[in-house]
């Protein structure tokens, strides 16, 4: 993809990634003042145990088909993609509906695996959801891999809000016995169920069709998918670790039930949702790399692959380094005025510097799978789980909640390493981000010095005018250093290892 296309498809993604996340943050910050961090704890729990059984259906199949679907239009077999698809969606569905049925029977034991029996309702209300995530996320992996943006964004915005639309319904108790969490979970549900359906019928619209599966397309999607869906399950196993394990772990270093699940809530409602904001960019910049990255491994084009992969690692720690400036400076007032609540606003000031490591994980990452080094990219990840989890459960009687974002760092820590070690032997890429993160980090911390001196002179004349002036002023003068140092330039407002212009001679400066 030319390098104009690829600026165009990254903002494309980007502008439906910001407007759904924008979205799903500002309704947070409703739910969570409407319904309190206790019941978004509960949500949460649920949620997590959600995304846990989905990983056994829709995840590594639907990686796998959009590699794949890139990489046979890389080389002109697009016949062959449907019958991929075919293998993909039978495999996939059958593998949820499967899930669901299994969830149903083993009613009885769910009180044992959650740590809080009033979330097991909202999870049996979005278990049905497990089947339809699938073909959602089938579809939605079709689109990607075709290069398709515009129809894989805009789903998701779609869903979005048709979530909104729905929880407003449900949690105003119009809907006769349905509130509260038990509205927000059922909106959970039927908003996945109609985007499903918008996007089978947008599948058959846009040329796509049904061919019948062979065994060969099936072992063709299903093993690599293998080390891809073991490491998703994995992942949704952490998140419910943190959601059951967790509170276990601070109830038993002396705290009340409610406390525990309270906290878990202000983490993932409340914190999570501005740690992740520079995902919305990052993971756009991911989704659009990867098939780039497919096509140059079939073409056997390593320059461009390791162009794209400093070019995108660079970046990200760029724009993340803007967030973690702000949150750094400002993480309790933020949360203050955003949720009314204090702690998850030092829970954010002490983890922004995580948000620095995210980018070059996802990126290493992405191209590990990019390439077909799905079980490389598995070792890595379990590698580091297996030290999260070791956290998890030692550290919350000395950290409390402040041990998330230890398990966190040594997590991405050790997927670095072991990501970094796996594509460094394959693909022979000279790394340019220790450099980078360390210039970042440098740059950083005086802007985060002027951004809290900034709000501390003008508290005192009214909160939100200091929020108001020292963030903008704090992130400007975090960029003003980044443009002195040569990590950003102003031509066509982009990184240049990232979107090269053909003729252009800057360059991320090479450590």
């Amino acid at each position: 993809m030319a390098s104009g296309k690829l600026f165009r498809a990254v903002t494309v993604v980007t502008m439906f990634s910001v407007i759904t996340r924008a979205l799903s943050f500002l309704f947070k910050i409703y739910l969570s003042r409407t319904l309190g961090a206790e019941v978004m704890g509960l949500y949460q729990i649920a949620l997590s145990m959600f995304f846990l059984f989905s990983a056994l259906s829709a995840s590594g199949l639907q990686t796998v088909l959009s590699r794949k679907t890139a990489e046979l239009r890389a080389v002109g077999k697009t016949e062959n993609i449907f019958t991929l698809f075919s293998a993909t969606f039978l495999i996939g569905s059958g593998i949820a509906t499967a899930t669901f049925l299994i969830i149903l029977l083993c009613r009885p034991i769910l009180p044992d695996l959650m740590s809080d029996a009033r979330s097991i309702p909202l999870f049996l209300l979005m278990s049905p959801a497990l089947i339809t995530t699938c073909i959602y996320s089938t579809v939605r992996s079709w689109f990607w891999g075709n290069k398709q943006f515009t129809y894989f964004g805009i789903t998701e915005t779609v869903e979005e809000v048709l979530r909104i639309l729905f929880t407003l319904l449900f949690v105003s108790g119009i809907v006769s016995n349905i509130s509260g969490a038990y509205g927000v979970a059922l909106a959970f549900t039927v908003s996945d169920a109609v985007v499903a359906l918008i996007l089978l019928v947008l599948y058959f619209v846009k040329g796509g069709r049904l061919a019948r599966p062979t065994l060969a397309a099936a072992r063709s999607v299903a093993l690599p998918a293998l080390p891809l869906s073991v490491m998703r399950v994995f992942g949704g196993l952490v998140g419910t670790i943190l959601a059951l394990m967790l509170p276990a772990r601070l109830v038993a270093s002396g705290i009340s039930v409610a406390e525990a699940t309270a906290g878990v809530g202000r983490i993932a409602g409340m914190a999570n949702p501005l740690l992740f904001a520079p995902n919305a960019l990052i993971g756009s910049l991911a989704v659009v790399l990867i098939p780039e990255m497919s096509e140059s491994r079939a073409k056997q084009n390593f320059s461009a692959l390791n162009r794209h992969i400093n070019g995108g690692i660079s970046f990200g720690i760029v724009v993340s380094g803007l967030f973690f400036t702000v949150y750094a400076a400002l993480g309790i007032p933020l949360t203050e005025l955003l949720f009314a609540d204090t702690l998850a606003g030092e829970y954010l000031r002490y983890a922004a510097f995580t948000m620095l490591l995210t980018p070059i994980n996802i990126v290493l990452g992405s191209a590990l799978n990019s390439i077909g080094a799905e079980k490389d990219s598995f070792y890595s990840f379990a590698f580091g789980t297996v030290l999260m989890l070791i956290a998890f459960y030692f550290l919350p009687r000395y950290l409390g909640l402040y041990s998330v974002i230890a398990a966190n760092a040594l997590y991405q820590i050790a997927s670095i390493a072991g990501n970094a070690w796996f594509l460094a032997k394959k693909t022979k890429v000279s790394f340019r981000f220790p450099r980078t993160l360390l210039l970042v980090t440098v740059i950083a911390l005086p802007a985060i010095y002027f951004t809290s001196l900034l709000y501390g002179l003008l508290r005192d004349v009214h909160t939100v005018l200091a929020l108001t002036v020292a963030a903008p002023l704090g992130a400007g003068m975090y960029l003003l250093l980044s443009y002195v140092f040569g990590l950003i330039e102003t031509d066509g407002f982009r990184i240049s290892s990232v979107f090269p212009r053909k003729k252009s001679v800057k360059r991320l400066p090479t450590p």
